[in-house]
């Protein structure tokens, strides 16, 4: 069965499960670097905005012997968990001045989003480009986005350096920079990760829900078990709280300069993805080369297709402030 079909059996068996509540479509979604997933919308009747359920990792487990019951089932649960209760009210979009505070920016790659970057305002910055969206910011629609287009502008009526001031002074302050060891991150996706498991788990037969210390002490053992393999010390995470676009804090004024200013070194930058990178001080030791050899593994191995930023090392000079490409 080709994804195609799949994607159709799937929506044949919402319809016939829930369809007299909801329409049900398949959709193609373009994402970021050009990367096409397939969604179905379950829409209720009466709603203006629905969330989109990826197909392509549910079709993927159904290659891996998945059953299809067992993924009907998992979509109805997460149509239900994230069921909007009302419309979001786009009026606000409208009036540039009523959403000017809501406007930020983010980086993506240059080369790979040639054909989107035709249809959108952008500043090229290295090989990334800076882009530009609106947060919906209401709480049922917490990490909603809206990519900003060269048509809105036009609605709008201003020019894409307007937009660049506003998204600069905006973005800093709703999504404030966060530098962290790499460690204390890890230690953070594990306990989420073991939290999500449990969850998922939560219901069968014997399972209990440990609390937060026992969540907290497996994910130090996890650590010290991946640290004492790998190392990973000298090395940091900069992005965000929401863990949102955070790659964008490179261009964050006077981030990087107080960081390396605390450390007393140069920085190697290294695009973890378009939410993160990590920061390795320079200290003389480090090969460009094998620092760029290590990113394109990540990037081919580690990172959804649609998350990757670039596959590129940068150097900051703290002397100098400025960033600059190395490979």
């Amino acid at each position: 069965m080709e994804i195609t079909e799949f994607c159709e059996e799937v929506k044949s068996e919402l319809e016939f499960c829930i369809g007299e509540e909801v329409s049900i479509d398949i959709k193609k979604i373009t994402k970021n670097n050009g990367v096409v997933l397939n969604s179905v919308v379950i829409a209720k009747k009466g709603r203006n905005v629905s969330p989109n359920i990826y197909l392509d990792r549910f079709f993927e487990a159904y290659e891996q012997g998945k059953s299809f019951g067992e993924i009907i089932e998992e979509i109805i649960i997460i149509y239900k968990e994230n069921s909007l209760t009302k419309n979001l009210d786009m009026n606000f979009f409208t009036d540039y001045g009523k959403m000017k505070g809501r406007v930020a920016y983010k980086i993506i790659g240059y080369e790979k989003n040639k054909e989107i970057l035709e249809e959108i305002p952008h500043f090229q910055f290295l090989d990334m480009a800076v882009v530009f969206y609106c947060n919906v910011s209401e709480e049922e629609f917490s990490k909603a986005t809206i990519l900003i287009y060269n048509n809105h502008l036009r609605m709008w009526d201003i020019t894409k350096e307007t937009l660049y001031e506003d998204a600069k002074e905006n973005t800093k302050k709703l999504l404030p920079a966060r530098i962290v060891p790499i460690e204390k991150m890890m230690r953070e996706i594990f306990s989420e990760d073991l939290k999500r498991e449990f969850s998922e788990r939560k219901g069968e037969e014997d399972e209990f829900m440990p609390d937060e210390e026992w969540f907290d002490k497996a994910a130090d053992q996890l650590l010290s078990t991946v640290t004492d393999c790998d190392g990973g010390g000298g090395m940091y995470v900069m992005g965000n709280e929401n863990k949102l676009f955070g790659a964008v804090t490179m261009l964050y004024d006077n981030t990087l300069q107080t960081f390396s200013n605390e450390i007393s070194k140069d920085l190697f930058i290294l695009p973890s993805s378009i939410h993160e990178v990590i920061l390795i001080p320079d200290d003389g030791r480090q090969e460009a080369e094998e620092l760029w050899r290590m990113v394109c593994e990540i990037n081919n191995t580690q990172v959804d297709p649609e998350d990757v930023l670039t596959d590129a090392v940068y150097h900051y000079s703290r002397k100098e402030n400025i960033i600059i490409k190395l490979f």
